[in-house]
């Protein structure tokens, strides 16, 4: 596999595979992120794309840039929490993230159905969050970045952080308990 710096003096030549092959094993787990972090699958893929073309004018620019993959997903959570704070200023956020599953082979339909339930309804869990937990819930969860490296993107401290997981985490556990006694009821 190439550097990274190679691949970066190969973009400044104009070799847009370069680009790709820095940008590529990032992506899903990226747009996973925003998509979470936004509630909307059509946001996260302007937040997406506005990380990519900042990231690719920051290496053209020549930008000296030490863990891409580290200031990439920074990158990309600024620009999903940028669309946040656009959003919430001229309306209410409300949206939902489409369902983009690949089906088991060896799953049974039952089985693939029930997963999906709770799939769902973990996602609505974590989508009834407010922002500042939903992001960490995200972050720590769906980009797999350490306390630090959250308390890095967000631009706030490391206990913040582990103070905004904690209590995403007891909402959830009480939502999730909240639900499964209303499911309860209803038998």
């Amino acid at each position: 596999m190439e550097s990274e710096e190679r691949l970066f003096e190969l973009c400044r030549k104009g070799n847009k595979d370069a680009f790709f092959k820095l940008v590529e094993p990032l992506l899903s787990r990226v747009y996973s992120t925003s998509a979470a972090i936004l509630r909307s699958t059509h946001l996260a893929e302007d937040a997406v794309q506005n990380t990519l073309i900042e990231a690719y004018q920051a290496i053209i620019q020549g930008k000296k840039i030490r863990n891409f993959k580290s200031w990439f997903n920074h990158l990309a959570a600024c620009r999903a929490l940028d669309l946040v704070r656009q959003r919430s200023r001229h309306a209410n956020v409300s949206g939902n993230i489409d369902e983009l599953e690949i089906p088991d082979e060896h799953e049974t339909p039952l089985e693939a159905v029930l997963k999906k339930e709770r799939g769902s309804e973990l996602l609505e869990c974590v989508m009834s969050l407010d922002i500042h937990h939903r992001s960490v819930i995200a972050l720590y969860y769906y980009q797999e970045l350490s306390i630090d490296e959250i308390a890095d993107v967000l631009g706030i401290k490391a206990g913040t952080v582990k103070s905004r997981l904690h209590t995403a985490r007891l909402k959830l556990s009480q939502t999730a308990s909240r639900l499964k006694m209303e499911q309860v009821i209803e038998c």
